[in-house]
Protein backbone atom coordinates (compact mmCIF):
# COMPACT_ATOMS: atom_id res chain seq x y z
CA UNK A 1 0.00 0.00 0.00
CA UNK A 2 2.90 2.36 1.12
CA UNK A 3 4.66 1.58 -2.65
CA UNK A 4 1.67 2.56 -4.42
CA UNK A 5 1.07 5.58 -2.58
CA UNK A 6 4.51 6.48 -2.97
CA UNK A 7 4.15 5.67 -6.69
CA UNK A 8 0.74 7.82 -6.78
CA UNK A 9 3.00 10.51 -5.23
CA UNK A 10 5.68 10.26 -7.88
CA UNK A 11 3.06 10.49 -11.15
CA UNK A 12 1.16 13.49 -9.73
CA UNK A 13 4.86 15.36 -9.09
CA UNK A 14 6.27 14.33 -12.50
CA UNK A 15 2.66 16.15 -13.66
CA UNK A 16 2.96 19.12 -12.08
CA UNK A 17 6.24 19.44 -12.95
CA UNK A 18 5.49 18.73 -16.51
CA UNK A 19 2.64 21.60 -17.12
CA UNK A 20 5.68 23.98 -15.88
CA UNK A 21 8.47 22.68 -17.65
CA UNK A 22 7.47 24.40 -21.45
CA UNK A 23 7.78 27.89 -21.94
CA UNK A 24 4.19 30.05 -23.36
CA UNK A 25 6.05 32.87 -25.26
CA UNK A 26 4.68 35.96 -24.19
CA UNK A 27 1.54 37.42 -27.01
CA UNK A 28 3.12 38.95 -30.41
CA UNK A 29 -1.09 39.99 -31.40
CA UNK A 30 -4.44 39.96 -30.73
CA UNK A 31 -4.01 40.18 -26.97
CA UNK A 32 -5.84 42.34 -24.73
CA UNK A 33 -5.03 42.96 -21.25
CA UNK A 34 -7.50 44.78 -18.55
CA UNK A 35 -6.24 46.85 -16.16
CA UNK A 36 -7.87 48.43 -12.77
CA UNK A 37 -5.64 51.09 -10.99
CA UNK A 38 -6.58 53.19 -7.90
CA UNK A 39 -4.99 55.83 -6.38
CA UNK A 40 -4.80 59.20 -4.86
CA UNK A 41 -4.37 60.14 -1.11
CA UNK A 42 -6.68 63.38 -1.44
CA UNK A 43 -9.84 61.09 -2.35
CA UNK A 44 -10.05 58.46 -5.18
CA UNK A 45 -8.85 58.06 -8.72
CA UNK A 46 -10.16 54.80 -10.13
CA UNK A 47 -9.41 54.01 -14.04
CA UNK A 48 -10.38 51.43 -15.57
CA UNK A 49 -8.61 50.92 -19.62
CA UNK A 50 -7.28 48.60 -21.72
CA UNK A 51 -3.61 47.48 -23.44
CA UNK A 52 -3.64 45.86 -26.65
CA UNK A 53 -0.98 45.34 -29.46
CA UNK A 54 -1.91 47.46 -32.13
CA UNK A 55 0.64 46.02 -35.03
CA UNK A 56 4.62 45.95 -35.18
CA UNK A 57 7.71 48.43 -36.17
CA UNK A 58 11.00 47.92 -37.45
CA UNK A 59 13.42 49.52 -34.48
CA UNK A 60 17.49 49.55 -34.42
CA UNK A 61 17.01 46.59 -36.90
CA UNK A 62 14.51 44.69 -33.97
CA UNK A 63 10.55 43.69 -35.00
CA UNK A 64 8.61 45.18 -31.55
CA UNK A 65 5.16 45.37 -31.01
CA UNK A 66 3.46 48.29 -30.38
CA UNK A 67 0.96 48.74 -27.24
CA UNK A 68 -1.78 51.55 -26.83
CA UNK A 69 -4.73 52.38 -24.77
CA UNK A 70 -7.76 53.27 -26.85
CA UNK A 71 -9.56 54.68 -23.76
CA UNK A 72 -10.06 55.25 -20.00
CA UNK A 73 -12.27 55.16 -18.17
CA UNK A 74 -12.33 57.93 -15.32
CA UNK A 75 -13.90 58.15 -11.85
CA UNK A 76 -12.51 60.83 -9.49
CA UNK A 77 -13.34 62.54 -6.20
CA UNK A 78 -11.59 64.74 -3.57
CA UNK A 79 -8.69 66.42 -5.09
CA UNK A 80 -7.45 63.97 -7.37
CA UNK A 81 -6.63 63.75 -10.95
CA UNK A 82 -6.48 61.35 -13.66
CA UNK A 83 -3.29 59.09 -13.97
CA UNK A 84 -3.67 57.49 -17.02
CA UNK A 85 -4.51 58.46 -20.70
CA UNK A 86 -5.37 57.19 -24.00
CA UNK A 87 -2.33 56.66 -26.64
CA UNK A 88 0.76 54.80 -27.41
CA UNK A 89 2.15 52.93 -24.53
CA UNK A 90 5.47 51.82 -25.81
CA UNK A 91 6.60 48.76 -27.49
CA UNK A 92 7.99 45.24 -26.73
CA UNK A 93 10.10 42.24 -28.22
CA UNK A 94 10.75 38.92 -26.64
CA UNK A 95 13.86 36.75 -27.47
CA UNK A 96 11.79 33.29 -26.79
CA UNK A 97 15.55 31.46 -26.45
CA UNK A 98 16.17 33.55 -23.97
CA UNK A 99 12.63 33.76 -22.38
CA UNK A 100 13.08 37.38 -21.88
CA UNK A 101 10.50 40.15 -22.91
CA UNK A 102 12.31 43.76 -23.64
CA UNK A 103 10.54 47.30 -24.08
CA UNK A 104 10.72 50.64 -24.96
CA UNK A 105 8.36 53.22 -23.32
CA UNK A 106 6.76 55.58 -25.60
CA UNK A 107 9.21 58.85 -24.07
CA UNK A 108 12.70 56.75 -24.58
CA UNK A 109 14.44 54.85 -27.70
CA UNK A 110 16.29 52.98 -25.31
CA UNK A 111 15.08 49.28 -24.89
CA UNK A 112 15.00 48.40 -21.06
CA UNK A 113 14.75 44.44 -19.93
CA UNK A 114 11.13 43.85 -19.07
CA UNK A 115 10.64 40.22 -18.05
CA UNK A 116 13.39 37.73 -17.39
CA UNK A 117 11.27 34.02 -17.02
CA UNK A 118 14.41 32.32 -16.27
CA UNK A 119 14.37 33.84 -12.50
CA UNK A 120 14.87 31.52 -9.93
CA UNK A 121 13.67 31.85 -5.94
CA UNK A 122 15.85 34.38 -4.42
CA UNK A 123 17.04 36.23 -7.37
CA UNK A 124 16.49 40.15 -7.37
CA UNK A 125 14.10 41.05 -9.98
CA UNK A 126 16.02 43.69 -12.75
CA UNK A 127 15.41 45.56 -15.56
CA UNK A 128 12.34 48.40 -16.13
CA UNK A 129 10.11 47.16 -13.20
CA UNK A 130 12.52 47.98 -10.81
CA UNK A 131 12.64 51.93 -9.90
CA UNK A 132 13.78 51.90 -6.51
CA UNK A 133 17.12 50.02 -6.35
CA UNK A 134 17.39 50.03 -2.38
CA UNK A 135 14.13 48.30 -1.97
CA UNK A 136 14.26 46.11 -5.27
CA UNK A 137 11.98 43.36 -5.57
CA UNK A 138 13.50 39.74 -5.16
CA UNK A 139 11.57 36.34 -6.19
CA UNK A 140 9.89 34.77 -3.31
CA UNK A 141 8.57 31.72 -4.84
CA UNK A 142 7.83 30.14 -7.90
CA UNK A 143 4.52 28.09 -8.81
CA UNK A 144 1.72 27.90 -11.83
CA UNK A 145 -1.44 28.74 -12.29
CA UNK A 146 -3.88 27.79 -14.79
CA UNK A 147 -3.94 30.15 -18.11
CA UNK A 148 -6.80 29.46 -20.18
CA UNK A 149 -6.41 25.28 -19.84
CA UNK A 150 -2.89 25.69 -19.48
CA UNK A 151 -0.38 25.83 -16.67
CA UNK A 152 2.03 28.83 -16.82
CA UNK A 153 4.96 29.16 -14.77
CA UNK A 154 3.97 31.91 -12.27
CA UNK A 155 6.89 34.29 -9.90
CA UNK A 156 6.03 35.43 -6.66
CA UNK A 157 7.76 39.05 -6.18
CA UNK A 158 6.34 41.53 -4.11
CA UNK A 159 4.15 40.51 -0.77
CA UNK A 160 3.52 43.91 -0.14
CA UNK A 161 1.59 44.80 -3.02
CA UNK A 162 0.32 40.83 -3.51
CA UNK A 163 2.48 41.45 -7.31
CA UNK A 164 3.39 38.19 -9.52
CA UNK A 165 5.29 37.95 -12.98
CA UNK A 166 3.07 35.20 -14.86
CA UNK A 167 4.99 33.52 -17.94
CA UNK A 168 2.82 34.56 -21.39
CA UNK A 169 0.54 37.64 -19.09
CA UNK A 170 2.94 39.60 -17.84
CA UNK A 171 3.14 41.76 -14.14
CA UNK A 172 -0.09 41.84 -12.50
CA UNK A 173 0.87 45.19 -11.18
CA UNK A 174 0.17 46.68 -14.01
CA UNK A 175 1.34 44.91 -16.84
CA UNK A 176 4.14 47.59 -17.54
CA UNK A 177 4.40 49.56 -14.53
CA UNK A 178 7.29 50.31 -12.01
CA UNK A 179 6.92 47.79 -9.03
CA UNK A 180 6.83 49.64 -5.72
CA UNK A 181 9.05 47.44 -3.93
CA UNK A 182 9.39 48.00 -0.43
CA UNK A 183 7.63 51.42 -0.58
CA UNK A 184 4.31 52.05 1.17
CA UNK A 185 1.02 54.02 -0.29
CA UNK A 186 2.13 53.46 -3.22
CA UNK A 187 -0.98 53.45 -5.95
CA UNK A 188 -2.77 49.86 -6.38
CA UNK A 189 -2.62 48.25 -10.03
CA UNK A 190 -4.18 44.85 -11.17
CA UNK A 191 -5.15 43.03 -14.37
CA UNK A 192 -8.63 42.53 -14.31
CA UNK A 193 -8.63 39.77 -17.45
CA UNK A 194 -6.45 39.00 -20.17
CA UNK A 195 -7.38 37.61 -23.74
CA UNK A 196 -5.49 36.34 -27.28
CA UNK A 197 -6.97 35.25 -30.52
CA UNK A 198 -10.75 36.31 -28.72
CA UNK A 199 -10.76 34.14 -25.90
CA UNK A 200 -10.58 35.09 -22.53
CA UNK A 201 -7.68 33.17 -20.31
CA UNK A 202 -6.97 34.95 -17.30
CA UNK A 203 -8.62 35.16 -14.34
CA UNK A 204 -10.26 32.77 -15.69
CA UNK A 205 -12.23 31.46 -19.61
CA UNK A 206 -15.44 32.75 -18.29
CA UNK A 207 -14.94 36.41 -17.54
CA UNK A 208 -16.24 38.72 -20.14
CA UNK A 209 -12.55 40.47 -20.90
CA UNK A 210 -14.09 43.14 -23.55
CA UNK A 211 -12.09 46.06 -24.90
CA UNK A 212 -12.42 49.38 -22.67
CA UNK A 213 -13.54 51.61 -25.10
CA UNK A 214 -15.87 54.94 -24.44
CA UNK A 215 -18.70 52.64 -25.26
CA UNK A 216 -18.26 50.89 -22.12
CA UNK A 217 -19.27 53.82 -20.05
CA UNK A 218 -22.96 52.98 -20.59
CA UNK A 219 -22.36 49.02 -19.98
CA UNK A 220 -25.94 48.20 -18.09
CA UNK A 221 -24.60 46.44 -15.38
CA UNK A 222 -21.93 49.32 -14.52
CA UNK A 223 -24.51 51.69 -13.92
CA UNK A 224 -26.81 49.25 -11.79
CA UNK A 225 -24.09 48.81 -9.74
CA UNK A 226 -22.62 50.55 -6.55
CA UNK A 227 -20.11 49.45 -3.95
CA UNK A 228 -19.19 51.20 -1.24
CA UNK A 229 -17.34 52.31 0.82
CA UNK A 230 -14.04 51.37 -1.25
CA UNK A 231 -11.71 51.05 0.40
CA UNK A 232 -13.39 49.99 3.56
CA UNK A 233 -11.94 48.28 6.89
CA UNK A 234 -13.57 44.96 4.99
CA UNK A 235 -16.93 45.35 4.72
CA UNK A 236 -18.79 46.42 2.02
CA UNK A 237 -22.17 47.30 0.50
CA UNK A 238 -23.45 45.95 -3.04
CA UNK A 239 -26.58 47.84 -4.31
CA UNK A 240 -28.32 47.16 -7.38
CA UNK A 241 -30.66 49.63 -9.50
CA UNK A 242 -32.42 47.40 -11.16
CA UNK A 243 -32.10 43.51 -8.48
CA UNK A 244 -34.25 41.83 -11.04
CA UNK A 245 -31.83 42.28 -13.65
CA UNK A 246 -28.58 40.43 -11.56
CA UNK A 247 -27.97 36.94 -10.81
CA UNK A 248 -24.80 36.40 -8.45
CA UNK A 249 -22.26 38.54 -6.60
CA UNK A 250 -19.02 36.77 -6.27
CA UNK A 251 -15.34 37.78 -5.24
CA UNK A 252 -11.93 36.38 -5.71
CA UNK A 253 -8.44 36.89 -4.93
CA UNK A 254 -5.83 37.97 -6.62
CA UNK A 255 -5.03 34.51 -7.07
CA UNK A 256 -8.12 33.76 -8.61
CA UNK A 257 -9.59 32.12 -5.22
CA UNK A 258 -13.66 32.52 -4.10
CA UNK A 259 -13.78 33.69 -1.17
CA UNK A 260 -17.76 34.86 -1.54
CA UNK A 261 -20.37 33.92 -3.22
CA UNK A 262 -23.96 34.47 -2.92
CA UNK A 263 -27.10 34.31 -4.97
CA UNK A 264 -29.16 38.07 -4.82
CA UNK A 265 -32.37 36.58 -5.29
CA UNK A 266 -34.23 39.72 -6.44
CA UNK A 267 -32.74 41.64 -3.63
CA UNK A 268 -31.56 45.08 -3.80
CA UNK A 269 -28.22 44.64 -1.52
CA UNK A 270 -25.68 42.51 -1.19
CA UNK A 271 -23.70 42.51 2.23
CA UNK A 272 -19.92 41.78 2.20
CA UNK A 273 -18.34 41.37 5.34
CA UNK A 274 -15.29 40.13 6.91
CA UNK A 275 -12.74 40.14 4.14
CA UNK A 276 -9.31 40.19 4.75
CA UNK A 277 -6.69 42.92 3.94
CA UNK A 278 -5.81 43.06 0.66
CA UNK A 279 -7.19 43.38 -2.86
CA UNK A 280 -10.24 41.70 -4.55
CA UNK A 281 -12.19 41.48 -7.58
CA UNK A 282 -16.07 41.62 -6.91
CA UNK A 283 -17.54 40.08 -10.25
CA UNK A 284 -21.07 40.53 -10.57
CA UNK A 285 -23.35 38.83 -13.07
CA UNK A 286 -26.50 39.60 -14.78
CA UNK A 287 -29.23 36.65 -15.58
CA UNK A 288 -28.10 37.01 -19.59
CA UNK A 289 -24.33 35.85 -17.96
CA UNK A 290 -23.23 39.46 -18.89
CA UNK A 291 -20.47 39.82 -16.04
CA UNK A 292 -18.66 43.02 -14.59
CA UNK A 293 -15.39 43.17 -12.41
CA UNK A 294 -14.83 45.95 -9.70
CA UNK A 295 -11.81 46.00 -8.07
CA UNK A 296 -12.21 46.21 -4.57
CA UNK A 297 -9.88 47.08 -1.61
CA UNK A 298 -10.27 45.64 2.31
CA UNK A 299 -8.33 47.53 4.92
CA UNK A 300 -9.12 45.37 7.49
Amino acid sequence: MKNLLLLIATILTLSTNAQTSIYHPFPDSNAIWNLYFTGCQTGNDNESYSILIVGDTLISGHTYHKLSTPFVQVTLDGFCSQTHFAGYKGAIRQDTLMKKVFFIPPDSSSEHLLYDFTMQVGDTVKGYLESYSWSADTVISIDSILVGNIYHKRWYIDNGYNIYIIEGVGSTYGLIEFSPGGMVDFPDYSITCFKQNGQSLYPDTTTNCQLITSINCNDPISNQVKVFPNPSNGLFTVDFDQPFNIKEVRVTDLLGNIVFQQQTNNQQKTYIDNLSRGSFILTVIDKDCTTRNIKIISCL
